[in-house]
């Protein structure tokens, strides 16, 4: 049995998010309120999501939304070879 591993495609959305939270971090973004609101994250949406469909995903589906402490999250579920991927992360450093 191997280990499940993201499609690449999402793997680079969370890598993004997180530049976005380091941002955030430093104060060169002021909120992540702001940061879901600009047009840089709805490109950002829009192209990974087109990307995870090349990656072979179905029934795609992501959502930034604002985390606890004023970070940004992703919400996330895709089906891939009938099984289905779904969850919600906050990629920061800690």
């Amino acid at each position: 049995m191997s280990a499940f591993q993201h499609l690449d495609g999402l793997v680079a959305l969370l890598s993004e998010i997180y530049e976005i939270n380091e941002r955030i971090l430093t104060l060169d973004i002021c909120s992540a309120k702001t940061a879901i609101a600009s047009t840089r994250m709805k490109k950002l949406l829009n192209h990974y999501h087109e990307a995870l469909h090349e990656d072979g995903a179905v029934k795609v589906s992501l959502q930034a939304y604002v985390a606890a402490g004023g970070w940004v999250g992703i919400t996330y579920s895709y089906e891939l070879d009938g099984f289905e991927v779904a969850g919600s992360q906050v990629p920061r450093r800690v």
